[in-house]
C-alpha cells in the first residue's frame, strides 16, 4: 500500500480546499463594504450660539452620507443609527424612529453608489449624548458584515427657554421675598448688641473657621470618598462648601430661636470674606477636581448680594428709629414672614428646578444630605468647645450647615457651558432642596415638645435667677430712695437725732 507522501497534511488540506469559497466570500463581502465611506453632514449639533443651540423639544435636522458603497444584489444591506443616551434625543426618519434602546434601523438595499438620507433629533433632556452609525450587509449564506462610522454625531441639548424663564421668575421673586425678610431683620436688629459682637468678635470668628475651613474641605473630602462620583459633582460639590452663609440661615435662626444679631452678623462677614475666600480655595483645590477649566469667581454676583443684605437691613433699622410702631407690627409678623418664606422657596424651587430635581438619584441625595449636616455637627461642636451660649450655638451651627447655593449655582452656571453647569449644578440644587425637610421636620418636633412637654431649661433657670437679682436690686433702690425722700420731709433736728 502507498502511502500519500503528505500524510497526515492531505486532510488538513482538503478541509481548506472545501472551505476556500467560502473564505474568498467573506473577505470579498468584508473588502466591498470596507471601501464604503459613511459620514454625518456635521460633526456636532447643539453647540454655538442661539440659533445652532438644540434646546428640549426643538429639532434639528443632520444628513447620513455614504459614497462609494457599491452593492450586491445578492445581499441585503441595513443602516443602523444607535443613540448611546435615548433619554436626551429621539430620532426619525420617514416612518423610521428608535426604540426605547436608542437604535434605529433603516433598510438601504437598492440605493445607489452614492446617497444620503435625512434624520431629525430632537432634543428631550438636557444632558449630553452621541449617535453612532453602522452599516450591516447581510449576505446569502446568513453571513453579517459590519462597517462603522469613523466619528460619532455628537449631541448637546440645553433647557427649553420656558424652564430657563421659570427660573429667572422664581430667582427674581425670592429676590424680592428675601430683601422684604431682611427689612423686618433691621427692625429687630439690636445695634448695641452687634457692636458688642463686633468689638468681641468670637461668635463671627468661629462661624469664619467652619465656614471657609471646614466647609471647603468637607466639600472637597465628600467629593472623593464617595466612589461613584462624578468630575461634575464633585465641582458642584466643592463649590457649594466654598460658598459663604446663605439668608436661610437667618430665616432658621428665628425659627430656631437662635441669635439673630450674631446670625446676621455672621452672614455680612462671611459675604464679604467670600471675596478674598472663594478664590483661595478654588486656586488650591479647584483645579485638582477639574484640570484645565478656569472657574470664573462672580465678583458681581458677591456684590449683588451684599448689597442686598446690607440696603434692606439699613431701611429695617431707618424705620425702627423713625417709626417705632411699625418696626414693632414688623418684628411681630417676622416669623409668620420665614415660615412663609421657607414654604415657598420650597414649592417654587421644586416647580422651577423640576427638571434638575429629576436628575437627583440616591447617590447625590446622600451627599446633597451629608454636606449641611456635618455642617451643623462641626459648627454645633465647635461653638460648644469655645463655650459659646445656647443662642450663639445655634446661630453658629445654622450659619455653617446653610450655604449660600444659589451664589454656588451661579458660578456653575456663568462658568461651564450648557448643560455641564446645569449638571454641576444638581449637587447645589440637591442640597438647598434637601435641607428644609429635616430641619421642618425638627422644628415641628421642637415645638410640640415645648408644648406638650414644657421642661424648664438651665438656661431659663439662669435667667430666671439674673431676673430675679434684677428685681432685689431695684427694690433695695427703690428703698433706699423712699428713706431718702421722707428724710428729706423730716426737720434737720429729727434727722440728727
Amino acid at each position: 500500500m502507498i502511502m500519500c507522501p503528505l500524510y497526515p497534511f492531505h486532510i488538513i488540506i482538503l478541509y481548506f480546499c472545501l472551505l476556500l469559497p467560502l473564505l474568498l466570500a467573506v473577505v470579498e463581502g468584508a473588502e466591498s463594504l470596507a471601501a464604503w465611506k459613511v459620514s454625518f453632514s456635521a460633526s456636532s449639533i447643539g453647540k454655538g450660539n442661539e440659533t445652532e443651540k438644540l434646546r428640549e423639544l426643538t429639532t434639528k435636522n443632520f444628513e447620513v452620507y455614504c459614497s462609494d458603497c457599491v452593492q450586491n444584489k445578492e445581499s441585503i444591506y441595513k443602516l443602523e443609527l444607535k443613540n448611546e443616551d435615548p433619554r436626551i434625543a429621539s430620532m426619525e426618519s420617514g416612518n423610521f424612529t428608535q426604540n426605547d434602546e436608542g437604535l434605529m434601523e433603516m433598510d438601504i438595499s437598492g440605493k445607489g453608489r452614492e446617497w444620503s438620507i435625512s434624520v431629525n433629533v430632537t432634543g428631550t433632556f438636557l444632558g449630553f449624548t452621541s449617535i453612532r452609525s453602522k452599516v450591516e450587509e447581510t449576505v446569502k449564506d446568513g453571513n453579517i458584515h459590519a462597517q462603522p462610522s469613523e466619528k460619532p454625531l455628537l449631541l448637546t441639548v440645553t433647557r427649553s427657554k420656558a424652564k430657563k424663564t421659570a427660573s429667572k421668575i422664581f430667582g427674581y421673586s425670592v429676590a424680592a421675598l428675601i430683601s422684604f425678610a431682611y427689612i423686618n431683620f433691621g427692625c429687630a436688629l439690636d445695634l448695641n448688641v452687634m457692636k458688642e459682637v463686633l468689638r468681641k468678635p468670637i461668635g463671627p470668628a468661629i462661624g469664619l473657621v467652619s465656614q471657609f475651613i471646614f466647609m471647603p474641605l468637607c466639600s472637597f473630602a465628600l467629593g472623593y470618598i464617595f466612589p461613584w462620583s462624578s468630575p461634575e459633582m464633585r465641582l458642584g460639590l466643592f463649590v457649594t462648601g466654598t460658598s459663604p452663609g446663605g439668608g436661610a440661615s437667618n430665616i432658621w435662626t428665628i425659627m430656631f430661636g437662635g441669635n439673630l444679631d450674631l446670625s446676621v452678623t455672621m452672614t455680612a462677614v462671611s459675604t464679604f470674606a467670600a471675596f478674598f475666600m472663594m478664590p483661595f480655595w478654588i486656586y488650591v483645590l479647584g483645579e485638582v477636581i477639574i484640570d484645565g477649566t478656569q472657574i470664573v469667581i462672580p465678583y458681581m454676583k458677591i456684590t449683588t448680594y451684599a448689597v442686598m443684605l446690607v440696603v434692606p437691613l439699613m431701611i429695617g433699622v431707618s424705620i425702627r428709629k423713625c417709626l417705632p410702631k411699625v418696626a414693632d407690627f414688623m418684628v411681630k409678623i417676622m416669623k409668620p414672614l420665614a415660615l412663609f418664606l421657607i414654604i415657598f422657596i420650597l414649592v417654587c424651587g421644586i416647580w422651577s428646578q423640576f427638571f434638575m430635581i429629576k436628575l437627583i438619584d440616591w447617590k447625590i441625595a446622600v451627599v446633597g444630605f451629608a454636606l449641611p449636616w456635618l455642617g451643623f455637627a462641626f459648627g454645633c461642636l465647635f461653638s460648644k468647645l469655645c463655650r459659646r451660649e445656647r443662642k450663639d450655638i445655634i446661630a453658629i451651627a445654622v450659619e455653617t450647615g446653610i450655604q449660600n447655593t444659589g451664589m454656588a449655582i451661579f458660578m456653575l452656571w456663568f462658568t461651564l457651558d450648557h448643560p455641564a453647569g446645569d449638571l454641576a449644578a444638581v449637587v447645589p440644587v440637591a442640597v438647598a432642596t434637601l435641607t428644609p425637610f429635616p430641619l421642618l421636620a425638627a422644628m415641628v418636633y421642637y415645638n410640640l415638645r415645648a408644648k406638650l412637654c414644657p421642661i424648664q431649661t438651665k438656661e431659663k433657670e439662669v435667667v430666671d435667677k439674673e431676673m430675679d437679682k434684677e428685681m432685689d436690686k431695684e427694690v433695695t433702690v427703690s428703698l433706699v430712695n423712699g428713706k431718702e425722700d421722707r428724710n428729706q420731709n423730716l426737720p434737720d433736728d429729727i434727722i440728727k437725732a
